[in-house]
């Protein structure tokens, strides 16, 4: 009938409109970590930031990028459109169901919503009132195994394909494992990571509890895996709030940081700290000792020691000498930069 017609019709279109979002969210995504600090269209505060969605440990999900399984999932319901497949209902009911958890995520454990996510979403709620309407339509059924398999052979061959050969630009090494670079300390007592004789020697100031530190960090991170004979980083700290006095609880990750440092396992408890310490204020002990190798009775018996509290408000007393405006911020040989800046240094290899 003419209605069915321009219902299907009304589907196509959302169904190009839903992948158009998500590959312009996936392309948000890659900005956001391939280019940290870069303008982003889609930022328009604190509570309305795609930037701060897409910085979030929810935005990936079994190693690749949920705007990516967006475009998957909206793939799947236009091949069952096309095949007139019963699958079309629960297809665009999981879509519409998914953007529920999405949204009650965004607001709960992010704060904030990103407006090309909502596009997504209304998108969703749409297909669903309309394959809601055609669920009657002579449609193929669900048990038909040439249509069932033209809806999800595709989508499947895709999400195969960007588990071999999708590179993780949003991580660096994790904390599994030994270290992949040489390392040591500064005369300082800083942890640096990179080359032992360095034509680039570049400190990084950073907070644990800083998102785009995360992202600016494991950016640097991956670029030594190209310049690991030229160029050292060193993990500076410049936490947001003072460390003293030792009766307080405060600078906890950057405590944690240092003990670790006492086991030999900096980086590791680095790479830790930044993919667990975004939401939670307090660090999780006995999880962070098992994931990275740690003693825990060490670890705990540590970060509330004075000498421990000593070497923190150390590190925050020498960014603030510098007038580090922030973090992430930089300095080479003393002249304070931002990510933008760094970045051109290590391109000049």
């Amino acid at each position: 009938s003419g209605s069915a017609m321009a219902n299907n019709r009304w589907m196509a279109a959302l169904v190009v409109v839903g992948a158009v979002l998500s590959l312009a969210l996936e392309y948000t995504h890659y900005r956001v970590y391939g280019v940290p600090g870069a303008a982003n269209f889609c930022s328009l505060g604190a509570r309305v930031d795609c930037a701060s969605v897409a910085l979030s440990k929810h935005s990936v999900l079994l190693g690749v990028p949920v705007p990516l399984w967006g475009v998957l999932g909206f793939l799947a319901i236009g091949l069952a459109l096309w095949q007139r497949s019963r699958w079309l209902l629960p297809l665009t009911g999981l879509a519409a169901l998914t953007s529920v958890v999405l949204i009650a995520v965004s607001v709960v454990s992010i704060g904030a919503l990103c407006l090309l996510c909502e596009g997504v979403h209304l998108v969703s709620f749409a297909l669903f009132a309309l394959a809601w309407r055609a669920r009657k339509a002579g449609l193929v059924s669900l048990r038909a195994p040439e249509v069932s398999w033209l809806v999800f052979a595709p989508p499947l061959g895709v999400l195969l394909a960007l588990w071999l050969f999708l590179p993780a630009y949003w991580g660096a090494f994790n904390w599994e494992g030994d270290v992949p670079f040489a390392h040591g300390r500064t005369s300082a007592g800083d942890a640096w990571i990179g080359a032992t004789e360095p034509k680039l020697t570049l400190e990084e100031f950073v907070d644990y509890s800083c998102p785009h530190c995360r992202v600016a960090t494991a950016h640097n991170l991956r670029r030594l895996s190209d310049h690991q004979d030229e160029l050292r980083l060193v993990r500076r700290h410049f936490p947001s709030t003072h460390c003293a006095p030792p009766s307080e609880r405060r600078c906890v990750k950057l405590r944690v940081a240092l003990c670790a440092d006492a086991q030999d396992k900096f980086w590791q408890a680095d790479r830790w700290l930044f993919s667990h310490g975004q939401l939670e204020p307090e660090v999780d002990l006995e999880r962070l000792s098992r994931d990275v190798g740690l003693d825990r009775e060490q670890l705990a018996t540590c970060i509330d020691q004075e000498p421990t509290f000593a070497r923190a408000v150390d590190a925050w007393k020498r960014a603030k000498k510098l007038r580090i405006p922030g973090t992430p911020y930089y300095a080479v040989d003393g002249r304070i930069m931002d990510h933008a800046e760094a970045s051109k240094l290590i391109e000049q290899f």
